[in-house]
């Protein structure tokens, strides 16, 4: 039973890590751009937002959670460089600052005057004082806001697909849906946080397994942990992307990082939407609060050799996500897009490579599961 449990909250756990701001708003996108062929686009977004991420997870489990072994071609200095540009594309740079204009876009909702500016500034204070304590971070998200925020999403899911309207026809070609679809995914930066993610996850389980005397049980528990996490995520894209092919009319020229709290009033109504406010408001901090503290971590640990001090760089990673995030959410997309469109398709193929070379050391014996 115990094992069971622990199964069950790390999978809730690494769903919740990874459903962030551009989880929330990336698939409604998705559905309102592509009208009655929304199941090509939940197709496309499903492989990139959701399998590929899953790979990044699979390949540092075989790796044992060793981020430098799966980019050894590249060499310590190249190593470096990829931890520095990635955690900071997922920290204040990108995600983190994303997630606090999504925030923004819920909390407007319910204070129509609350600026982005003011919304930012508390939300990182917020975050800062939770991410001190990282050491509970797990347990908070697998027993408390992950169950919460489920529930208000299906909540949604159920009242808003009963209510909404039929999809617009959408003439466009369904391969462009398709690979809209993709690059959405894309945007979401999943495979790259996974490599993070799952290293957070995997020390968890390492030191709680060890501790217990079951070590060996460690690549099992993972992956069911895994498959929930990843089956979950899919789940919810699927009805977002719907949600947004449905309610595409009401959500036309409204801001991104709005539209889930506008379809949450529409089908629920003024008592019940500000929980589900509520709950995209939590979904964005917990991820903002795991991103902010391998960042800071990063700073302090590998860049300044531990002299800065984790408080201390924690204070600069929420500085830089709260001016960052003044940038709004289609500021920030302007400039994360191309990038991330250039570095996606080529993180992929290393992965899936990576992947490769380890099966086969399997194979023949070379290889032990951590």
């Amino acid at each position: 039973m115990k094992q069971t449990w622990l199964i069950i909250s790390l999978g809730f756990a690494l769903f919740s890590m990874f459903f962030g701001g551009g989880n929330l708003v990336f698939p409604i996108l998705l559905g309102q751009e592509s009208g009655n062929n929304f199941l090509m686009g939940a197709l496309g977004i499903t492989i990139t937002g959701v399998v590929v991420p899953f790979l990044g997870v699979f390949a540092m489990l075989m790796y044992g959670g060793n981020l430098n072994a799966i980019f050894s071609a590249f060499g310590r200095h190249g190593t470096f460089i990829f931890s520095l540009i990635g955690l900071s594309l997922l920290g204040p740079f990108g995600v983190v600052a994303r997630c606090l204009t999504v925030s923004h876009g819920a909390l407007t909702l319910l204070y129509n005057d609350l600026s982005l500016p003011i919304s930012s500034f508390i939300l990182c204070a917020v975050i800062f004082f939770l991410a001190i304590n990282k050491s509970r971070i797990i347990k908070l998200l697998g027993t408390f806001l992950s169950p919460f925020l489920l529930i208000s999403l299906g909540a949604i899911a159920i009242f808003g697909l009963w209510h909404g309207e039929s999809a617009y026809p959408n003439h466009t070609n369904q391969g462009e849906i398709f690979l809209n679809g993709i690059f959405q995914g894309y945007q979401t930066m999943d495979l790259l946080a996974g490599f993070f993610f799952s290293r957070f996850i995997i020390n968890h389980l390492r030191n709680y397994l060890t501790e217990t005397g079951q070590k060996k049980a460690m690549f099992s528990i993972f992956m069911k942990a895994s498959l929930i996490g990843m089956g979950l995520l899919a789940a919810i894209y699927f009805v977002l992307v719907t949600l947004g092919a449905n309610y595409a009319q009401i959500l036309e020229g409204k801001p991104p990082q709005e539209m889930l709290g506008l379809i949450a009033f529409q089908c629920l109504g003024p008592f019940a939407a500000p929980c589900v406010c509520l709950a995209i408001v939590f979904a964005c901090t917990t991820t903002a609060i795991v991103l902010s503290s391998f960042f800071a971590e990063f700073v302090n640990m590998e860049m300044t050799k531990g002299k800065m001090g984790n408080t201390l760089s924690l204070l600069i990673t929420m500085g830089i996500a709260f001016g960052i995030s003044t940038l709004d959410f289609n500021g920030i997309a302007e400039f994360l897009g191309p990038i991330v469109e250039l570095i996606y398709p080529a993180l992929i193929v290393i992965t899936i490579i990576k992947i490769g070379m380890r099966a086969k050391e399997l194979s023949t014996g070379v290889f032990q599961r951590p």
